[in-house]
């Protein structure tokens, strides 16, 4: 098998996707995993076991049309099985479609989705403290169901005689062994993303001050003009800590470098990405238009921890877009002052100057969601311990239980998360708003014990509640299973259900008893990706439900003095047969369309028999 994965950007980008040669190589340790990437990137792949061949994409490459086709072409002849484009822009599209390769993955986006057989969201939100860079690219392998543990993080390779060559450099320097050093990224790749250059010198000059620490700059050589300024802003006794003329000759000896210093601290860029591989302890201060839930990877806020002039202005983003606030980085970054954040460097540095040469392993560790999971339950132990696992990823689970006989709540005690509420069951809106007020997070997620997500459901649940413009609640769209095959019809084609709004903006009224209403202040939106409902597990059982269900609708019925006449006993019942099994198309669903439409129809029959019984039994109590 031959695969190529395609990766036409910058440093941390190349090194983020290596994870994808990594985990190909080692789910088909047989093939050849080759890497297409620009020339100034190839420092960061030296050494790496996981790749074959390295393709160096030139500046001719880019400059002129026939040097591209010559490149294409050699791609072209390489037969490729699989290509992975996790660059997806012009130059990578053309190569993709030259290729010929039989499956092409990337991932979709409008007016190239033809190129590729295989499309993958991009996704807007993070899962974990992976960041959205890493999450994104390890997308890209789902389609090819691998069968191995998938590795999350890049490798950085450095050999002993790069480490030799470090040491030596640090001699020559005279930099001191007994202090711990800390690598400052005091320049950006470009001027939007460079912190100004008086901020980073008060930044340098108080860590100095503060810190009895050996301090590198990095900077390319070109850059040397403004990095000199930031040094000559310092003051004498942080410049006796600089060592400003410390840099290597290029990308490797910059990573032996890096190795050896304690923590990397300033602009985001390839250099704190390298530092991250390197498992050294990173404080990024991200460019007002660079979105962090991108970059931050890694985060726990410990070890890895970042700043944006978001956190601490939020109003100067609202109704601005990311192309002015880029143009306007100059702007946007003067009302970064150091200040701000000057606490959080020194609580950084704290915690990890003990940690002086020691290697920082990272935990995947999911995003805080603020949500709370409920469910309502009476002996469910058929369903409790699949349900809770489903909404694990929630930071509470409530569970609301009627007095359970079965095994319901000792399942239950064996989930962490989960805290159980016991309450006489009295009705469906009662039970939910107990739930719901006992619940501590922002965002309320309501599951029944017969329904379960979908991944892709669970994704979209997750991004849709770190959106900042959330709508107050949510429907949900569902799938009802019969046994173990999907209902298409007979009424639940277009079934939906409110599961999922912000607390304090949504409650049920009490005046249903079944088939809860929820009463919603604010917008309200709609989820794309089903919901899977097994209520139909057999015949009893489901026949059981909607009897109760249709004796809990005729106590509703009774408060509001409704009489019912022969209208109700027989033709109402007739008519939901033939309107679900008719008009909704029952009848496509065969068999079992007869049965649900039959099984309804009993609910509504019995809804009225125990009305009727209700209002008997009242005219035989004596009045007052």
């Amino acid at each position: 098998m031959k695969i190529l994965i395609i990766q036409q950007k910058m440093i941390g980008d190349v090194l983020i996707s290596s994870i994808l040669c990594n985990n190909l190589k080692k789910a088909y340790p047989d093939s050849q995993v080759d890497y297409l990437v620009y020339e100034s990137t190839v420092g960061v792949l030296q050494g790496n076991p996981y790749i074959d061949n390295i393709i160096l994409f030139k500046e001719k490459h880019r400059s002129s049309s026939i040097e591209f086709l010559k490149i294409a072409y050699k791609i072209r002849k390489e037969k490729y099985d699989l290509v992975i484009d996790a660059y997806s822009k012009l130059e990578s599209w053309l190569i993709v479609l030259l290729s010929n390769a039989k499956r092409r993955i990337s991932y979709r986006k409008p007016g190239r989705n033809f190129l590729y057989t295989d499309k993958l969201p991009f996704t807007s939100y993070p899962k974990t403290n992976l960041g959205l860079a890493i999450e994104r690219r390890l997308s890209l392998l789902k389609p090819l169901n691998l069968e191995i543990e998938i590795e999350s993080k890049p490798i950085l390779y450095v050999s002993e005689e790069e480490k030799q060559y470090a040491k030596l450099l640090f001699e020559k320097h005279h930099v001191q062994a007994n202090r711990p050093t800390i690598m400052i990224s005091i320049l950006g790749s470009e001027a939007s993303k460079t912190y100004p250059l008086k901020y980073m010198a008060f930044l340098v000059n108080e860590i100095a001050v503060h810190y009895d620490v050996n301090i590198l700059f990095n900077y390319f050589p070109e850059q040397i003009e403004d990095a000199r300024k930031i040094y000559e802003e310092c003051s004498k006794a942080a410049q006796d800590k600089i060592y400003f003329d410390l840099l290597g000759e290029n990308l490797r000896s910059f990573i032996a470098i890096m190795d050896k210093c304690d923590m990397i601290i300033g602009n985001d860029g390839g250099a704190i990405n390298i530092g991250k591989t390197l498992g050294k302890p990173s404080f990024i201060i991200f460019s007002p238009w660079i979105e962090k839930k991108v970059w931050s990877i890694f985060e726990d806020g410990i070890h890895h921890v970042s700043v944006h002039l978001k956190e601490y202005k939020p109003e100067l983003f609202e109704k601005r877009s990311e192309k002015y606030i880029k143009q306007n980085a100059e702007v946007f970054y003067n009302q970064f002052e150091t200040n701000l954040f000057i606490n959080s460097v020194f609580k950084f540095i704290d915690t990890n100057i003990t940690l002086k040469g020691k290697f920082i392993e990272f935990l995947i560790k999911p995003v805080q969601l603020s949500l709370s999971a409920l469910i309502i339950t009476y002996n469910e132990e058929k369903h409790i311990k699949e349900v809770l696992e489903d909404i694990s990823f929630a930071e509470e689970i409530i569970v609301v239980d009627s007095y359970s006989n079965d095994k319901t709540l000792s399942i239950v005690s064996g989930f962490p998360k989960a805290r159980i509420i016991q309450n006489k069951f009295v009705d469906y809106s009662s039970q939910r708003n107990i739930a719901i007020d006992s619940a501590t997070n922002k965002w309320i997620l309501f599951i029944d014990a017969d329904e379960r997500f979908t991944p892709e459901l669970k994704e979209e649940v997750i991004e849709t509640i770190q959106k900042p413009d959330a709508h107050s609640a949510y429907l949900f769209y569902r799938t009802f299973m019969f046994k173990d095959q999907r209902l298409r019809f007979s009424g639940w084609q277009t079934d939906k259900i409110f599961r999922l709004f912000q607390k304090g903006k949504a409650h049920y009224i009490t005046e249903r008893l079944v088939h809860e209403k929820l009463q919603v202040i604010g917008e309200i939106g709609k989820l794309k990706h089903k919901l899977i409902h097994y209520s139909y597990t057999d015949y009893d059982s489901y026949k059981s439900k909607m009897i109760s269900y249709g004796r809990l609708k005729a106590k509703e019925e009774f408060t509001k003095s409704i009489t019912p006449n022969m209208f109700f006993y027989i033709l109402h019942p007739l008519y939901k047969f033939l309107y679900q099994y008719i008009v909704r198309l029952g009848f496509l669903d065969g068999v079992k369309g007869i049965i649900i439409c039959y099984l309804n129809a009993i609910s509504v029959s019995e809804r009225y028999r125990e009305l009727r019984r209700m209002k008997n039994r009242n005219k035989l109590l004596p009045k007052s």
